[in-house]
């Protein structure tokens, strides 16, 4: 189902994955999380100009991410476009203080500069974090919240063209107390 997202004075529509690439999202395991539930479902979009090829947006690919290995990841499997992002869906509100994104196998694929939402409603989204290649050191990148948000989804968005592809060998949520 689609929804809208807000940037600035800007509305930008929000397409899903493909229909058949919804219905069967990839739930991950997720440790850390104190008293709760320990899976989220992880999708990969674009509301660029750009699509993400197809191969980026299969389950397989995605639940890389998250598969404890630092020997396998997820891929845009193109150069980096703005307006591609991941989301991060809990199946229900989650207190989140910051992500990291590791890819230090693959040091240069990271996003140079993006854009942290979250939203506790899947409707109303609040910029928690923005950042930038000072973020990243050594292929990982550390996105500190500006406080511990309560969140259903969280979407990271590219928000500047690189020529290298954007990888995730695996994806840390760090959750308020």
């Amino acid at each position: 189902m689609p929804t809208y997202l807000y940037y600035g004075i800007f509305r930008r529509w929000r397409w899903g994955c493909v229909a058949a690439a919804l219905a069967a999202t990839a739930v991950l395991s997720c440790g850390g999380q104190p008293g709760g539930d320990e899976k989220f479902t992880l999708i990969a979009e674009s509301m660029g100009d750009v699509p993400l090829p197809e191969e980026a947006l299969k389950i397989d690919n995605l639940a890389k991410a998250h598969d404890d290995s630092m020997a396998t990841r997820w891929t845009s499997c193109t150069n980096m476009i703005p307006g591609f992002f991941v989301e991060i869906r809990f199946p229900g509100r989650r207190k989140v203080a910051g992500l990291v994104l590791n890819s230090e196998p693959s040091p240069f694929d990271f996003p140079r500069k993006f854009t942290v939402e979250a939203s506790a409603d899947g409707k109303n989204w609040e910029e928690v974090a923005r950042g930038g290649k000072k973020a990243t050191r050594k292929g990982i990148t550390t996105i500190d919240f500006k406080e511990p948000v309560e969140a259903e989804s969280i979407i990271i968005t590219v928000n500047e063209a690189e020529r290298f592809w954007w990888s995730i060998y695996e994806l840390e949520i760090k959750y308020a107390e």
